[in-house]
């Protein structure tokens, strides 16, 4: 049977397809790690109201069917990784009725299984990327945890997913007609990708980066104190701080008056942060960037996020205001050559690796700017709570994001190379020198020192009350295998 050299598909099949190249990457990084939950992407879905668990059932396969990533599992065939499209009806949906138990064991139990989901690792050789619990806890209240593999599952996707799971969901209750499938799929990405790379359509990018990294940073040397030398490459901790709103608002009053972005302000100061913390001149800082370049990709479920490297050279002379424009100039740039997927970088460029140590940089900085999910399923509120892996990605992950209206944090360390109290170290230091650009933006960078700001901590362990806490202070935890 003849195959396509680029797709790999089998002619008149649609049966295997070659993955994008940020999913080959993924899959490289499981196989070496199968123990690692660090891209599991799992969301707690409170659901408040009736819920018909029979048609949500088929709904959710309806979406899966219509978004083919979220039924991949991948294999290797003649030295190529390949996709290959699972019948929707082999996505696991477990349920669990916990309405008959008291009201703490059920808050117990719910805990158990979320937490136990988001640590438990994807075999991608064997089964689909996504699997899902239903949880009824009271005739109108349902949880349900969905777990997706980020090879096929971006932060983008995450309204797409939701906006689709609604009208399904409306659609089957009301024996309605359901909405075409869009016309471009993940697979036309992937091979629009390598379609572009075989052209030498990323050549100028990949020219851009050279110069860029031509003498790339040595990787951070992070404080000693508080590492878990037991502790696998993988594992990771988590901590949540909030801060005074004002402050907030404070910093993106002052992001406008610069003519640009809190992203840029907060990405600036967090480099001013690290060089703070570990005495490195010259670092580099990694972000996300949607990787959505094209409207015919808005409503498509998938992995498209690329990842951008920053780096940084501290001078003391600099004032802090210059240095958000030039950080503004440097994203831009970046914004601009956006298209050239990390994993080629890697590939055209073979940077120093060590061992367990990201190429490039070891940290990563996300303002998360994603639309909200939808609100509701049918009748039902709904309401999605990220669940935390007790796997790590990056040496630290910075991750700000607004939750209930607030600015929040979620940090993210990694125990055999970062303690939690150093991260957090770093994170009081990010705030309060943003409290000192606020009041004074034209202080010299080697001068700035940080303002007293008052942060809350939160820890594992320190959990809510009731489904409405959901899992907040649960942590999947590496510590038991």
């Amino acid at each position: 049977m003849s195959t396509s050299p680029l797709t790999g598909r089998a002619a008149g099949s649609e049966a295997l397809w070659r993955p994008s190249l940020g999913q080959e990457r993924h899959w490289a990084y499981q196989l070496r790690f199968p123990d690692s939950a660090a891209f599991n992407v799992p969301i707690a879905v409170l659901l408040r109201g009736k819920v018909d668990l029979d048609v949500l059932d088929r709904a959710l396969r309806c979406v899966v069917s219509r978004h083919e990533s979220l039924r991949s599992s991948f294999q290797e065939s003649a030295g190529r990784l390949m996709a290959r499209f699972l019948d929707p009806e082999d996505i696991p949906v477990v349920r669990h009725d916990l309405s008959r138990l008291p009201e703490d064991e059920r808050i117990v139990r719910l805990r158990q299984i979320g937490s136990g989901e988001a640590a438990t690792p994807f075999d991608l050789r064997v089964e689909p990327t996504t699997r899902v619990h239903l949880v009824t806890m009271a005739e109108e209240e349902t949880v349900a945890v969905v777990n997706f593999h980020h090879i096929a599952f971006d932060g983008w996707s995450s309204p797409v997913f939701f906006k689709d799971l609604d009208e399904h969901y409306r659609a089957l209750s009301a024996g309605s007609s359901l909405r075409p499938a869009p016309a471009d799929r993940y697979v036309d990405f992937a091979i629009g990708q390598r379609r572009r790379i075989e052209r030498g359509t990323y050549q100028g990018q990949l020219d851009h980066w050279r110069e860029i990294l031509a003498s790339p940073p040595p990787p951070l040397a992070w404080p000693e104190e508080g590492r878990d030398p037991q502790a696998p490459w993988w594992a990771g901790d988590m901590a949540w701080l909030s801060l005074p709103q004002e402050l907030c608002e404070e910093a993106q009053q002052l992001a406008r008056s610069l003519g640009t972005s809190f992203f840029v302000l907060g990405l600036a100061i967090y480099q001013l942060a690290l060089h703070r913390l570990t005495g490195c001149d010259r670092l580099a800082v990694g972000t996300p960037f949607a990787g959505r370049t094209a409207p015919r990709w808005d409503d498509v479920v998938g992995f498209f996020v690329n990842t951008m490297v920053m780096p940084y050279t501290f001078c003391p002379e600099t004032t802090l205001d210059q240095l958000v424009r030039d950080t503004h100039r440097a994203v831009m740039t970046a914004h601009e050559n956006q298209d050239l997927p990390y994993g080629v970088l890697l590939d055209s460029l073979g940077p120093p690796v060590k061992p367990e140590r990201t190429p490039y940089f070891q940290t990563m900085f996300i303002l998360q700017n994603t639309p909200a999910p939808k609100r509701s399923l049918g009748a039902a509120t709904l309401a999605t709570n990220k669940l935390v892996t007790g796997s790590a990605r990056y040496d630290v992950t910075f991750s700000l994001g607004w939750r209930r209206g607030e600015l929040t944090l979620e940090l993210e360390n990694r125990p055999r190379l970062v303690g939690q109290e150093t991260a957090i170290r770093l994170a009081r230091d990010f705030f309060g020198l943003l409290a000192a650009a606020v009041a004074d933006v034209r202080s010299k960078v080697g001068e700035l020192e940080p303002l007293p700001v008052p942060v809350t901590v939160r820890r594992r362990g320190d959990l809510q009350p009731g489904t409405d806490g959901l899992f907040q202070g649960i942590i999947g935890d590496w510590r038991s295998k």
